[in-house]
């Protein structure tokens, strides 16, 4: 667990990573509204400056065209016209001449205006000017394009007025116009090119898409752009007075969000970068803070479990020993009993050797003595026997042969007389089993296991002892006849004080672990005919004199 104050520091750093970039997005994304809609503000009022450039070009044209009307230059081509003043067509050349270059000079200024026309009062055509390729050109009176007029498509839509001619007379831009007139017509497409084109308004890139249509709803004109599903829309009304077309006309414009958010785009990435930035940034931190805070934490826990392994491995020092004297305890009886044989008979042969000094029979004598000499080495070795087990720190690891260990063990445990319904079998292998350790702990754990075999057969049973080597190892086997260990328990068996027979439940515990610190494993397995072995592994040693 971490302390309490880290994980309140670890969270107040989550929380503040989070705000932090949220309210830069938040940022981000109410930049980008507030863009949108100033762009959408700047759209419309661009498309109203359009719709009054188009008012500006209709009002002017109409201006032109009513002093073009007025002027000298124009009315004296109706002076000069044959049938109303009787002259022949030499005579009117010149003012013929005036009256069309006049009329194509205001093509040239005005782009719009396809075609002029001068009309006399019947409605015969005096004067005919209009653009073949866009370029301003003369057309024989008497044999004209068509009723539409020069340089006029039948199926384009026409926005024509009438300009009586002469001064004071009145403008009727219908139809039913009647004496000497001046007819213009322009083309509607020629209305959305460059010079409608107001100034774009700010954060607004590209050509809008445009339709401009009369006050029926027919499209007169298109400017076609590319424009996304994201758009913004405006519209203008066109006012189009003295025009045959009816006034006011519906002036439409559409342009692409995306281009009119582009120039935001690059601040917008500015800042996200920088956010991407801080959140790594704040991201590097907080796993640095988490790391440290978690390798703090785990050095308390080494730090705590090291403690805790000193404090159990003194606990288990003083549970092998107290285990040892309860062993040494448990055969004390039996021990005794074993060194009470050896000195009864030392006591018989003493008597009987004083019987043959006073006899003189100085040989029999020896032999007496000789058999209380070896009365006391047999009591001597239980006694050896005895110490060592209490004190095993008191034998240094060697190089020593497990078979010798197996086999006093075996010799030992088989001498008491509470074990005397017991059978010892011996299969230890021929050749010495070699292992570095420390035979008196290794004992220790011989001991135990005959020891435990033969409790687990209190009416009498066999136990079997085995040897043998393999390949860089030595293997030990201690068999008995018993009922077995349940499967539940055989995982248990070796956790200190858990015990089957009402004991302490260290026996085995120590025993895994004097294996374990011998670099070795003891396991318990089922035995076929029914029993227990207890397998001890070890590394083998390499053959060597052993040290004594």
């Amino acid at each position: 667990m971490w302390p309490r104050r880290a994980r309140l520091l670890s969270a107040l750093a989550l929380v503040t990573v989070a705000a932090v970039n949220a309210a830069g997005l938040w940022s981000i994304a109410a930049s980008r509204r507030s863009a949108a809609d100033e762009a959408a503000r700047a759209f419309g009022a661009a498309t109203q400056a359009r719709a009054r450039a188009l008012e500006a070009i209709l009002a002017g044209t109409r201006a032109d065209l009513v002093f073009l009307a007025g002027s000298s230059l124009v009315t004296r081509v109706l002076a000069s016209d044959g049938t109303a003043v009787g002259g022949g067509p030499a005579s009117a050349s010149s003012p013929r001449d005036a009256t069309e270059s006049a009329l194509l000079l205001f093509l040239r200024a005005h782009p719009e205006v396809t075609r002029l026309a001068v009309r006399s009062a019947t409605g015969e055509p005096l004067v005919l000017v209009g653009r073949r390729g866009g370029i301003p050109i003369l057309w024989v009176a008497a044999n004209p394009t068509g009723a539409e007029g020069p340089a006029v498509s039948p199926d384009r839509p026409r926005l024509a007025t009438v300009v009586p001619l002469g001064e004071g007379r009145t403008a009727s831009p219908g139809p039913a116009a009647t004496g000497p007139r001046l007819e213009a017509e322009i083309a509607p497409n020629l209305l959305l090119g460059e010079r409608d084109a107001a100034p774009p308004a700010a954060g607004v890139r590209g050509a809008p898409s445009c339709v401009l249509s009369d006050r029926s709803g027919r499209v007169m004109a298109r400017r076609e752009a590319p424009v996304g599903e994201r758009r913004l829309e405006a519209a203008a009304e066109v006012s189009a007075a003295d025009w045959t077309t009816g006034s006011p006309w519906r002036f439409r414009c559409a342009q692409s969000e995306d281009a009119v958010m582009a120039f935001v785009e690059p601040v917008a990435a500015r800042y996200r970068t920088t956010l991407a930035l801080n959140l790594g940034a704040m991201a590097l931190a907080v796993v640095l803070g988490l790391l440290a805070v978690r390798a703090v934490a785990q050095g308390e826990r080494l730090e705590a479990r090291a403690h805790e392994e000193t404090r159990v491995r003194d606990l288990e020092r003083q549970l092998f020993h107290a285990e040892r004297l309860t062993t040494a305890g448990r055969l004390a009886a039996g021990i005794a009993h074993e060194i009470n044989n050896p000195l009864e008979g030392m006591s018989n042969y003493l008597s009987l050797a004083r019987g043959a000094l006073e006899r003189g029979d100085v040989e029999s004598a020896r032999r007496r003595l000789d058999s209380v000499r070896q009365g006391l080495e047999r009591a001597a070795f239980v006694v050896r026997q005895v110490l060592a087990h209490a004190d095993p720190a008191k034998a240094p690891r060697s190089t020593m042969d497990l078979n010798r260990v197996l086999a006093d063990s075996t010799e030992f445990v088989r001498s008491r007389p509470e074990f005397a319904t017991v059978r010892f079998e011996s299969a230890l292998a021929e050749a010495p089993l070699f292992v570095d350790g420390n035979p008196i702990m290794l004992g220790q754990v011989a001991l135990n296991l005959l020891v435990n075999a033969c409790e687990a057969q209190p009416g009498g049973g066999e136990v079997r002892v085995s040897s043998r080597a393999s390949e860089g190892s030595v293997t030990a086997e201690v068999a008995d006849r018993g009922p077995g260990i349940a499967p539940a328990d055989r995982e248990r068996i070796f956790e200190p004080f858990f015990s089957t027979k009402n004991s302490t439940g260290l026996g085995l515990s120590i025993c895994h672990s004097i294996v374990r610190q011998h670099g070795g494993r003891l396991e318990a397995h089922p035995r076929p005919e029914g029993g227990t072995i207890f397998r001890i592994t070890l590394p083998a040693a390499p053959a060597r004199t052993e040290v004594a």
